[in-house]
This record gives C-alpha cells, sequence and structure tokens, in this order.
C-alpha cells in the first residue's frame, strides 16, 4: 500500500519544516498517553495499599522474587527482538508493502515459539533448584521474624511450588507474545488502541489480585491473578494486530515513493540489519536488567529485604512512568521518521529533551522530598524503602532524561557508539554479577547505590557520545528556566511538610487518611508554585508554542495559558 504524505507544515515542537502528519501523529499518541495515565495510576496506587497491607513483608518479598524471574527468563527468551520491531516495521511496510509486513511478523512469532520451548525446558529442568533457593531465602529471615510465621511460610512455599513454576513459565509464554503484539501496535503510533489494551490489562489484574488478596488467597491468589490477566490481553492484543494487518495500516511516510508489489520480500539487506539491531538491542535489553530491581533482589539477604528494595524501586519506576507516559512507544519510530527527513535531528532531540525535562525535574525534586510521607500513609511497615528512593530517584530519573541519545543511537545504527556507552558500566555489572556468583549478599543500601551507579554512568556516556556524532542541541536557557522553578518549588514544598499532620505521621487508619489529605494539598500547592515561577521566568520557547497551537493538541490552548 503506498503511503501517504502531506505538504511540509509543523513536524516536532522546533521543527517548522517538518512534515505536518509526523507532528499530528506525534500530539495525538501523546495525547493518549497522557490522559490514559491517571486511570491507571489510580488502581495501581489502590491495589498495592491492599496487597501491601495484607500480606507480610516475607510474602510480598518471596512473590517479588517469582516474577523478578519470570521477568529474567523473558529477557533471555527475546533477544532484543521486541526492541527492534518498532524500527523496522514502518521501514517494511513503506518499502516493500503490506504483505511483506505480515510474513516478517510470521516469521517472527516462529521465532518466538523456537525461543520459548528451548528456555521453558532448561527452566524445568531447574526449577527444584529454583524454589530450594526461595526457601533459603525463607531460612535467612530476620530475627523479628517470629519462627511461626517462618514456618508458616515455609508450608505456605512447599504448598505452592508447582503453581510457583508454573507461573514463571506462564508469564514468560505470554509476556513473549504480548510484547510482541504490542510493539507491532507501537510501530505505528497506534497509542489508542495500546493504551486500551495496557489499561484493560492495568484495571483487571490489579482488581482481581485486590480481590483474591481480600478474599484470604494470599501467595496463591497473587499468582493467578497475574497469570490470568495476560491471558486476556494477548488476546485482544493478538485481534488488533490480525486487523491491523489486514487492513493495511500506513505509517507515516518520510518521503513520498511509488508503491511496491504487495507481495515484494523483504531484502537480504533488511534481515541483516534487522539480525544485528536485534543484537544491539539484546545487549541493551541485558545491561539493562543487570543494573535494575530485577537482578539487585537476587544479591539481597532475604524476602523481606526483597520486599523493602522491591517498594522503593517500585514507587520511583511508578512515578517515572506516570511523568514519562507522554512518550511512551513515541521516541523510536519518531527518530525513525526524522532520519527519513520529516525533521532536522538536533531540533527533534531538543524538543523531546525539553518536554521530558518540564516534567521529569519537578516531579523527580517532589519524589524525593515526600518519599518518607508517601510511604508513611500508604504502608507505613515499609518506611526503610525511603533510602532506597532517595538513592534511586535522582539516578533512575538522570538516566530516562538521556535516554534520548541511546535511542537515537540505535536507531542510526551507531552500534560502535551503543557499546561503548554499555561498556562504561561494564565494571560496576562485573562485580554484580560476581557477587551474585560467589553467593555474595549486600544491604539495601549497596543494591541501590549499584544500580544507581551504574545507570548514570551508561546514560551519561551514551548522550556525551550522540552529542560528539551528531551535534545534538540543547535548550539550556530553557533547562535553567525549568531548575530554577523546581528550585522554588523544593522550597516550597520542604517548608510545608514541616506542618502538624505531615511532621509526626501516626500508624491508625484515621491518622493516615487525614495525612493523606494534607500531602495531597502539599503537592498541588508545590505543582501550583513550580507553574508560576516557570511562567514569570518566561515559560515555553516560542516554537514550542507554535507547534502546539498548530498541530491541535488537546487542552492545547489550555497548556498554553498555564506555561
Amino acid at each position: 500500500m503506498t503511503s501517504t504524505t502531506q505538504p511540509p507544515s509543523s513536524g516536532t515542537p522546533g521543527t517548522p519544516g517538518a512534515s505536518g502528519s509526523l507532528g499530528r501523529q506525534v500530539s495525538r499518541a501523546m495525547a493518549w498517553n497522557t490522559l490514559t495515565a491517571p486511570l491507571k495510576t489510580a488502581v495501581e496506587l489502590a491495589t498495592n495499599l491492599i496487597i501491601l497491607n495484607v500480606l507480610t513483608l516475607p510474602q510480598f518479598g518471596v512473590l517479588r522474587l517469582v516474577t523478578s524471574a519470570a521477568a529474567t527468563l523473558g529477557i533471555w527468551v527475546d533477544l532484543g527482538i521486541d526492541r527492534a520491531l518498532p524500527r523496522f516495521i514502518p521501514e517494511l511496510q513503506q518499502e516493500r508493502g503490506q504483505a511483506a509486513v505480515r510474513r516478517f511478523m510470521q516469521i517472527i512469532f516462529l521465532v518466538k515459539a523456537l525461543l520459548l520451548t528451548l528456555m521453558s525446558g532448561l527452566f524445568l529442568l531447574f526449577s527444584e533448584r529454583f524454589v530450594a533457593f526461595l526457601l533459603d531465602g525463607v531460612a535467612q529471615l530476620p530475627e523479628r521474624i517470629d519462627a511461626a510465621a517462618q514456618l508458616a511460610l515455609t508450608n505456605e512455599m512447599l504448598r505452592l511450588a508447582p503453581l510457583m513454576v508454573g507461573a514463571v513459565l506462564a508469564l514468560v509464554i505470554l509476556g513473549s507474545l504480548y510484547d510482541g503484539l504490542m510493539a507491532y501496535l507501537v510501530s505505528y503510533f497506534r497509542q489508542r488502541a495500546w493504551n486500551l489494551i495496557t489499561i484493560m490489562g492495568d484495571i483487571v489484574q490489579p482488581t482481581l489480585t485486590a480481590v483474591l488478596v481480600l478474599a484470604g488467597y494470599g501467595i496463591g491468589g497473587v499468582l493467578v491473578a497475574i497469570v490470568a490477566t495476560p491471558v486476556l490481553s494477548v488476546l485482544v492484543a493478538g485481534w488488533q494486530v490480525l486487523s491491523s494487518l489486514g487492513s493495511a495500516p500506513t505509517p507515516a511516510a518520510s518521503t513520498a515513493a511509488p508503491a511496491p508489489p504487495e507481495d515484494a520480500p523483504a531484502n537480504n539487506t533488511l534481515w541483516r540489519r534487522f539480525a544485528v539491531y536485534t543484537g544491539m538491542s539484546n545487549v541493551l535489553n541485558l545491561s539493562d536488567y543487570f543494573l535494575s530491581w530485577l537482578f539487585a533482589v537476587f544479591l539481597l539477604t532475604n524476602p523481606v529485604q526483597v520486599a523493602i528494595f522491591s517498594v522503593g524501586s517500585a514507587l520511583v519506576r511508578q512515578t517515572l512512568a506516570l511523568l514519562y507516559r507522554p512518550l511512551v512507544g513515541i521516541q523510536v519510530p519518531l527518530f525513525t521518521r526524522v532520519r527519513g527527513g520529516d525533521a532536522p535531528l538536533p531540533d527533534a532531540y531538543a524538543a523531546v529533551l525539553r518536554i521530558l525535562a518540564l516534567i521529569m525535574l519537578p516531579g523527580g525534586v517532589g519524589l524525593v522530598l515526600l518519599a518518607n510521607e508517601l510511604i508513611l500513609v500508604q504502608y507505613p511497615q515499609y518506611v526503610a524503602a525511603t533510602l532506597v528512593i532517595a538513592i534511586l530517584t535522582p539516578a533512575l530519573f538522570f538516566e530516562s532524561f538521556l535516554s534520548s541519545a541511546q535511542i537515537i543511537l540505535q536507531v542510526y545504527e551507531r552500534y560502535g557508539l551503543l557499546i561503548l556507552s554499555r561498556l562504561a558500566a561494564l565494571p560496576v555489572i562485573v562485580v554484580m554479577v560476581g557477587m551474585w556468583l560467589t553467593g555474595v549478599r549486600v544491604g539495601l543500601l549497596e543494591a541501590a547505590l549499584l544500580v544507581g551507579g551504574g545507570r548514570i554512568l551508561m546514560g551519561l556516556t551514551a548522550a556525551l557520545l550522540a552529542q560528539r556524532a551528531f551535534g545534538l542541541r540543547y535548550s539550556w536557557a530553557f533547562f535553567g528556566r525549568v531548575g530554577l522553578a523546581a528550585l522554588v518549588m523544593a522550597g516550597v514544598v520542604w517548608g510545608l511538610r514541616q506542618v502538624p499532620w505531615l511532621a509526626s505521621i501516626g500508624t491508625g487508619v484515621t491518622e493516615r487518611l487525614l495525612a493523606a489529605g494534607v500531602l495531597l494539598a502539599v503537592i498541588a500547592v508545590g505543582a501550583v508554585s513550580f507553574v508560576l515561577v516557570f511562567r514569570l521566568l518566561g515559560g515555553l520557547d516560542a516554537d514550542d508554542r507554535i507547534w502546539i497551537a498548530e498541530n491541535k493538541v488537546p487542552l492545547g490552548r489550555w497548556l498554553l495559558r498555564m506555561l
């Protein structure tokens, strides 16, 4: 099917010569991402309140180890394929037509099936060792966990051992299928379908989990919920992809070109590039994995530490995901089209970083300042997670802010530079893997420093290398305005958190509800102070204002008045 183009208008912010089609696709995708975020966050918060206040710390720690094991196997099964799909599907569609895309996806899922069969067999072979590892962690619980509770947890795990092994396998298989299907949808900026499917899973799974936990099913109930929900998500995503393949969706083209034959095969050059890109994606996935909570929890002493570290890192990741939501699934196809000539790369990069700075800097500052209160209001038994949050927030937020440079290196296939950026963190990865292999265990502080330090090294190195290779542009004046506004906001929040209702939060339900209301008010006042100061300092760049107005961004007039 022939890709369509439109006369140049405005694409990304700050790129007035870019394709209007691209600009509208980006604005629509960002709108869908943003509008669906509050519902997901609300459901997730409600479910966490139930799970973390009903299950014990050791129970939650065991659950995190099981889900981490599934994610670990999923990383090794993926081999970087899902990360590469949004890069090559639009190109294949434009050059070879929809029939080639269909054959391409058939081959991809055949490869996935073979990898899943191999990995499932290996895990079943070592499943007894996995259960023994979990039981050994329970045996190392701190003394404050009484013997009766420890024995009860051990018996529960022995009874649920087959379910835990089956849950790991099911999550790996369903996750691989789901990621491949969703990557296809993202390739066409189908943010509406992507978000609706994601929200369906984000609502059904937490709701089912909460119901089963409240019904007293404990670990077993959570495992059933996290396995049952992906089945529905995979079915709906598969239906969307099949419908999409049949209707031949059209990605935004960078240049007008004659329609290729519908049955034109993908050439060998594209497959070679895809293989190299996939290999590089796998390197990125593995380095990301070793410098994440998924691997760090295996370095901790017992399930209690695992639970605390998981809650701390989860709060950082949830906040980051909420703030990053407008750009989810956008940057890879965006920079792919920029590479095709739809917009100047330095301008597009600068525009993306302005968006990230505007949402991440005040969000990160607020999270660090209010982490202790957020934990005490929701689940006070996890207050030790405040230390993890204080370390991981600046590290993960800074690395995410610089992640666009890594995406550019990957989209432009500068694999040597990508490897160099990952080599910067190799010493940290070697230390962590060495600890795991030799049985050395660490505490919460050490685990957070290892993960955070490695992340900063990777992100900063990638940004420096991309800057040198492409002459990327940074909006320093804009960053200064955001930074000053965030500094004023920090002073306001710091002063307000000293009010009596937050200075000493009790453990009773009434006291926590009162503190939660005050905390929401503090967050609102902090946000208003940031917006007011940012606007007084000059607000948005002129190019961004033009882009918002021309591309009919939802709530665009409101944004222009506010910022």
